[in-house]
């Protein structure tokens, strides 16, 4: 069960001494992020496959290399994998082979930390924040990358793990602690690489569709949640798979403690119907975002405001499937979504995206969910698939354009 990694800036905050034992600087954010390769036809392209929804992907920790399946999880704070000493009922149902061995890794080094992570499904780790070589494709390495060592691991009743992996969704950082867990001999020194070391390349990697089903540019994507392969990690940015113009949308400032991580400033939503005139306005107040989060299947949104836009797309509520269910007809005849972003820009998402069948059954389900944060939205699987994202850490940004592989995701200046 694993949880992947996209920011970082919770563990800069670095405690330097405690009694007489030396703390060492923890590594900047230079040291933490996923650089960026190259430039040009070799950026390396990562193959996101999707289950139920949830994309995940192959990596390896240390040296020699430990082989896992991880969630591509953009609100998750670090690189998480089950710890062969975690005796968890979660863990249990794990064979000891895909857990990770830290003490096998000769790159791996510790730090005097423990994090308790609860996210809003319910969900709950412990981790042991440690560093080492992260590798993707079996071919590009990070030298020295933040992971979790996971030694607690609790998962809500009736949870069930996508392709028997860690599923989650945003973390809830109110519910975050962190505690100094000493004394630990690996402290009195400190591998002399991480003194000085730089990340190689750009400080950007970017998510986007790579290929169509049908190989014709011209296809329209009809994403099936279950089990698809057509997106990428990309350690870098691809110019090929997306069509300029190409709009930078800021990222909530810093304020102490909270990640800005990718957390975009909005304004409210728009339902538009086939001839792009409004149909309904939702409004939010201000210091709301929407926070890109790869991990979850749906969009996230206020319960009140998610339950106006179901009834206004005709949507019923269903108890016992906790979901929303809705005439599949709506697929074709369904407005589409706007979310409008503070720095002027509307992303516009077709109802294809957001409204799907299970299996071959005749009932479909939107992917619109309400939660219980009741100001902010959580920007899932519908938006995350429509659109080429950049994330870049020291720009503090998120750059958005429209694919050049298929049509999906629309994008509008706000007038």
């Amino acid at each position: 069960m694993y949880s992947f990694l996209l920011v970082i800036t919770t563990f800069l905050f670095w405690v330097q001494t405690i009694s007489a034992i030396t703390v060492p600087s923890f590594p900047s954010i230079k040291d933490e992020i996923f650089p960026g390769f190259a430039t040009g036809p070799d950026i390396p392209r990562i193959p996101l496959t999707f289950v139920h929804g949830v994309p995940t992907l192959p990596f390896s920790i240390g040296n020699p290399r430990q082989k896992f399946i991880g969630i591509f999880d953009t609100s998750s704070p670090l690189t998480w994998v089950m710890s062969e000493k975690c005796n968890s009922s979660a863990c249990l149902e794990v064979p000891d082979n895909k857990k990770y061995r830290p003490d096998d890794s000769s790159t791996n080094f510790k730090f005097p930390l423990q994090v308790d992570m609860t996210y809003l499904d319910g969900s709950h780790v412990r981790v042991k924040p440690e560093l080492d070589a992260v590798t993707f494709a079996d071919k590009f390495t990070i030298p020295r990358h933040l992971v979790g060592e996971a030694y607690v691991v609790d998962y809500p009743k009736g949870y069930i793990a996508p392709a028997s992996m860690g599923g989650f969704g945003s973390i809830d950082w109110r519910k975050t602690e962190f505690k100094l867990d000493l004394p630990s001999p690996k402290l009195l020194t400190l591998p002399s690489l991480l003194k000085n070391r730089r990340a190689v390349g750009d400080d950007r990697f970017s998510t986007g569709i790579s290929k169509s089903k049908s190989g014709s540019v011209d296809f329209r994507k009809r994403f099936d949640f279950f089990n698809t392969l057509s997106s990428a990690f990309i350690l870098g940015v691809d110019k090929t798979l997306y069509k300029e113009p190409v709009y930078t949308l800021p990222l909530v400032p810093l304020k102490g403690f909270k990640s800005p991580f990718w957390k975009i400033p909005i304004t409210g939503l728009q339902l538009k119907n086939n001839n792009n005139l409004i149909q309904s306005k939702f409004s939010f107040g201000s210091g709301a975002h929407g926070k890109i989060d790869s991990s979850s299947p749906i969009l996230t949104l206020p319960f009140a405001t998610a339950d106006a836009i179901n009834t206004a797309l005709g949507a019923k509520f269903d108890s016992k499937l906790n979901s929303y269910t809705i005439d599949c007809d709506a697929v074709t005849t369904a407005p589409s979504l706007v979310i409008q972003f503070a720095a002027g820009v509307d992303a516009q998402i077709s109802a294809d995206q957001f409204i799907y069948q299970r299996n071959s059954g005749s009932t479909c389900y939107t992917a619109i969910g309400g939660g219980s944060d009741t100001q902010n939205v959580y920007l899932g699987g519908p938006f995350f698939r429509s659109f080429y994202l950049i994330y870049h850490y020291t720009g503090l940004s998120v750059q958005i354009a429209e694919s050049s592989v298929i049509q999906a995701g629309k994008l509008f200046e706000q007038e």
